[in-house]
């Protein structure tokens, strides 16, 4: 692969053996808010995700990309570690008791605000700063373990893509490898997530039978593809719930699932899908009148039931 850099005009056929493609936009104004209003830059920004692409840099009318398995070389950031093709963050627990087990807290972010949204960073798109503070409402001994959804635009959802199609694989033995190397049980293992991090937490948590909680989980992406507002379209398997229904089938761990009736497409989805493992909890709540407000209206519950998993309560 030659390390080369050429540069082209947005209508361009792209010579895609490059590990670095830069892209003439003409404006001050990234690819990506481009081709929410441009179709050449539309096809444009597709076609070099499809080809396992990453949007990592934008500067003098230049959107930069990056071949994603070599992403690593971009890192300045001494935090990260990595598994296979994968990259996360581990930290460990603030308050500690001895006398208890450790255990694992495993959070797969969400999609970035509205301003991030369009953000030329990998981090700001991929691996927001979602719930950092979130150990000062844990009980003690909980190592956390945040996975970075590198793939395609703003993530995949944790899930296999057309460029990344083993990205599940990476994931579920990301986890098993911490959770073996701190020497925690699967029983003391939690995924969480809100929105696409529901979307990851459930699908991995059912997969490999794990305790889970999803809150207003992206199950089908037919909605958001109407305007291919995640930019996966025709990249990733459209609807995952008889993918979750079939692992569901055969779990034993709770998996709790936080939705809204005012959250109408992804709860309707979600009403699909039923097992004995999978606890539902509706919140019925005016100030909930799409999908992103579930979350931020039910952050009690959401700590509550983290911490009744994380303790293993009946």
């Amino acid at each position: 692969m030659s390390n080369s850099i050429i540069p082209y005009q947005l209508h361009e056929e792209l010579l895609l053996d490059q590990k670095k493609i830069q892209i003439f936009t003409n404006s001050v104004d990234n690819i990506i808010t481009l081709a929410r209003k441009d179709q050449t830059a539309y096809e444009c920004y597709k076609k070099l995700i499809s080809n396992d692409y990453v949007f990592y840099y934008h500067d003098k009318a230049v959107s930069k990309f990056y071949k994603r398995k070599h992403v690593s070389e971009l890192w300045k950031r001494k935090d990260l570690n990595q598994f296979n093709d994968l990259f996360y963050t581990l930290t460990p627990p603030v308050k500690t008791n001895p006398n208890t087990s450790s255990k694992l807290l495993v959070i797969f972010p969400c999609m970035p605000s509205n301003e991030d949204y369009f953000n030329c960073l990998i981090p700001k798109r991929m691996f927001n700063d979602f719930f950092l503070s979130i150990d000062k409402y844990l009980v003690k001994n909980v190592h956390i373990l945040r996975i970075m959804d590198l793939n395609c635009s703003h993530g995949s959802h944790f899930c296999n893509t057309l460029n990344y199609p083993n990205m599940e694989f990476d994931v579920q033995n990301c986890i098993t490898h911490v959770a073996d190397n701190l020497n925690i049980s699967k029983e003391n293992t939690v995924l969480y997530g809100v929105a696409k991090g529901g979307t990851g937490a459930l699908l991995n948590g059912s997969k490999l039978d794990l305790k889970v909680l999803a809150v207003d989980p992206i199950i089908s992406l037919a909605e958001y593809n109407k305007n291919d507002l995640h930019f996966l379209k025709d990249l990733r398997i459209e609807d995952l719930s008889p993918i979750i229904q079939k692992n569901l089938n055969s779990n034993i761990e709770d998996k709790y699932v936080i939705s809204s009736p005012n959250s109408i497409f992804n709860h309707n989805i979600l009403k699909e899908i039923n097992a004995d493992s999978l606890i539902k909890i509706d919140i019925d709540d005016n100030n909930i009148t799409k999908h992103e407000d579930v979350s931020r209206n039910c952050v009690p519950q959401q700590i509550m039931i983290l911490n009744k998993l994380l303790s293993n309560l009946i």
